[in-house]
């Protein structure tokens, strides 16, 4: 045994080395020497771990059959836990160069756990050595165990390497919390399958975990309450940190899940995890390491699937203990198939698939079927995915037998192959059409998770904005205006509004002021940004950056008082036209509160503007387009807001109503108010409005005043279509010069 404390040491020492000597080498050249070291700690590991099945895997309590005796049961345990906790603290050094700089927690991690685990791997060798392949192979050299003592050897070496590494600042009490809650969770991905056996041997014999029994149950709501323990454990890290957390809970327990294989076992396909759920195992840890978004959609759709139908249909021998490795493997198997793809998703590491992913998953699993069918017929004992078996069949009845019966033959290269199409058709179809199922229920659980976090993140807003609120009016009512100095004024600041669906702004940095007493037009070609500061301004929409007051209210913080100020007519507008007019204008006169004497004398003055006094009793439905259009006039001015937009209102007006709403809009603006109006017609913008602006693209290119546009003796018309580039160029440069020359 002290040739294996010195082969241990002497790897320790040579590691160490390297280390030093290259302590104050260009960062370059120790990120080389520690990845390569890593590597050296991962192919140690995998060859060691892959070199054979160790003994622990068949012992039943630590004083019954332990590899030593009935005596040495605390040499059991101390060598159980050594082999346990070196798969999770080898983890940790592997993973360290490529997440040190992202993972803040991994170094002292490194430092205060894996390799204080590897110094108890060291004292405890002898113990280790003996559990994994017995006292005689090693006394005997035993290359497995070379690799162990090499592999202990590299690892504490590695540590003293990183300890030579930069240190960062000291930590917090919270993030020593982290570290230790870190530790057990690299602790339990990697806890061994034949943990359980070993430490408390064979459990009450009539527990299964099949057939719905109690214990049954239990394991299957295990399979939602664990996903959601994990998730809410890591969904408040960034990225990085939850990507690197389902790195080392997938690494973990694929290595735990693989005890059974060794290397030779891969050089036959019939030895391969070919089962649908085992893929998963690898599958996983592979698209999250490479980020490879195709491959994680294949388990997403098929693994979870497949995992689910096997959980509640365990393939587990009669009779087997609960506490057998191979019957915590099935679980630690189908668990992670069915809950890792989930938390995956649910973390957001990968986009959410569309019906286009689902397609793309299709196609690898008509791959995969195709791969596992051939194999099991040209293996013929091998029954991968169940298409060699009634075991499906089985369960769903005799019709599904009957469909076994038709077999076909094919015979290539002195092998006979058995299929069984009229079986395994239906079955790869069947497997589809549920595959289909899962990804709607993806989607229906995508619509509530995001109405959840859009309800959880407007009701943190809104706490927010209150708190703002608090601060800006300095203990006045909140009924009251934010700015009192804006009380007659619509302003714009810095507004800019991106729709989720797009990248591109449709609005960006708008700024504008409009004075109370002026009819302000508002021009630009269509798309050019206008209804979305509107539908801004009414409260339609939200703001995504910037500020908007209406009458000093501000429209985010203050939406209900800064609603009241506005009346709003838009370019499509909806009736209840199962109502009359006069119902529907009372209607709106009650949600705003204006009394009986106030809206009859509003009412009785529009009725007879508009000339609606032989219909206004009736019900809209009967009106045409134009009364409909002069009754949506009418609801935005029956509580005389202090702002009226008007969103393209002439359209199917005739010229006595064009007229007649023109007349509205200068009587409201000359009792003080504000006339916003967006038109086309620029006619009649010319001939009504104080002040104009010009938007396109989103930007506001010009605003200034009617009386500053004549001065400069260019027609309005000629100004919107150079501003637009709808003027060709040389047009515009002529005109341009004749006012110069004019002047």
């Amino acid at each position: 045994m002290v040739l294996y404390y010195l082969l241990a040491l002497a790897a320790c020492l040579v590691v160490a080395a390297a280390g030093f000597f290259t302590r104050k080498a260009p960062e370059k050249v120790r990120r080389v020497l520690m990845t390569a070291t890593a590597a050296l700690l991962g192919l140690l590991f995998f060859f060691r771990d892959l070199g054979g099945r160790p003994l622990l895997n068949d012992t039943i309590g630590l004083n019954i059959t332990s590899p030593f005796g009935p005596q040495g049961s605390v040499s059991a345990l101390f060598a159980t836990f050594a082999l346990w906790l070196t798969v999770a603290a080898m983890l940790a050094l592997v993973t360290y160069p490529f997440f040190a700089k992202s993972i803040s927690v991994l170094r002292p991690l490194v430092l205060f756990f894996a390799i204080p685990i590897y110094l108890y791997a060291f004292a405890t060798l002898s113990l280790g050595v003996v559990a994994m392949d017995g006292a005689e192979r090693a006394a005997a050299f035993y290359y497995r165990d070379i690799l162990y003592a090499l592999e202990i050897g590299v690892a504490l070496g590695f540590g003293v390497m990183i300890s030579f590494s930069p240190r960062p600042e000291g930590l917090t009490r919270a993030a020593w919390w982290r570290v230790v809650l870190a530790a057990l969770g690299f602790a339990a991905s990697a806890m061994p399958v034949y943990l359980f056996r070993v430490l408390f041997g064979n459990a009450p014999a009539h527990l299964t975990f099949k057939d719905m029994t109690p214990e049954h149950r239990i394991m299957i709501y295990g399979m939602i309450v664990v996903p959601v323990i994990i998730h809410f454990l890591l969904h408040k890290l960034n990225y990085e940190q939850k990507r690197y957390a389902l790195i080392i809970l997938s690494l973990g327990t694929m290595i735990a899940y693989s005890y059974n294989f060794i290397l030779t076992d891969f050089f036959s396909l019939r030895e391969w995890p070919l089962h649908i759920c085992n893929t998963a195992m690898y599958i996983v840890p592979l698209c999250l390491i490479t980020k490879s978004e195709k491959i994680y959609y294949f388990t997403l759709f098929i693994n979870v699937l497949g995992a689910l139908f096997a959980m509640l249909m365990p393939d587990t021998t009669d009779g087997m203990n609960i506490f057998a490795p191979a019957s915590v493997e099935f679980w630690l198997n189908h668990y992670c198939a069915f809950f890792m793809p989930l938390l995956i998703m649910s973390l957001r590491i990968f986009r959410r698939p569309k019906f286009k992913q689902f397609l793309y998953a299709t196609v690898a699993f008509t791959i995969y079927f195709l791969l596992v069918l051939t194999v099991n017929a040209w293996y013929g004992d091998t029954d991968f995915f169940f298409l060699n078996s009634n075991f499906i069949a089985d369960k769903l009845g005799e019709w599904a037998e009957s469909l076994r019966a038709t077999t076909a033959e094919l015979h290539l290269f002195g092998r006979t192959m058995v299929f069984y199409p009229s079986y395994q058709i239906p079955f790869y179809l069947t497997y589809v059409l549920l595959s289909l199922a899962v990804w709607f229920v993806y989607e229906q659980l995508f619509e509530i998770s995001d109405l959840y976090t859009e309800i959880t993140g407007r009701n943190k807003k809104i706490k927010a904005d209150r708190l703002a609120l608090e601060v800006a009016l300095g203990g006045r009512s909140i009924k009251e205006p934010v700015n009192m100095e804006g009380t007659n004024k619509l302003i714009l600041r810095d507004f800019s509004k991106k729709y989720s669906t797009s990248d591109v702004y449709a609005v960006k940095g708008a700024n504008l002021e409009v004075e109370g007493g002026q009819i302000f037009g508002f021009l630009g070609p269509n798309g050019a940004g206008k209804s979305t500061i509107i539908k801004s301004v009414v409260g339609i929409q939200t703001i995504t950056s910037g500020a908007i007051e209406v009458c000093g209210y501000d429209v985010e913080k203050q939406s209900v008082e800064a609603k009241r100020q506005i009346g709003f007519v838009p370019d499509h507008y909806a009736l209840y036209e199962n109502l009359t007019g006069r119902e529907y204008i009372n209607y709106i006169a009650d949600l705003y509160g204006v009394s009986e004497e106030d809206r009859t004398a509003r009412i009785n003055e529009y009725v007879e503007r508009f000339h609606l006094q032989g219909s206004f009793e009736n019900q809209m439905k009967t009106y045409s387009h134009g009364m409909k259009q002069k009754i949506t006039i009418m609801s935005a001015l029956v509580h005389d807001p202090k702002l009226w937009i008007l969103d393209e209102p002439l359209t199917g007006l005739d010229p006595e109503s064009i007229f007649q709403v023109k007349e509205c809009m200068k009587a409201h603006a000359a009792k003080g108010n504000i006339v916003f109006f967006s038109s086309h017609i620029i006619d009649v913008v010319e001939r009504i409005c104080d002040r104009i602006a010009i938007i396109k693209k989103g930007n506001i290119l010009y605003t200034g005043t009617l009386a500053e546009i004549e001065a400069s003796g260019e027609p309005l018309e000629h100004l919107y279509m150079r501003m637009t580039d709808q003027l060709p160029i040389a047009e515009a440069e002529a005109r341009a010069e004749k006012r110069h020359a004019d002047a």
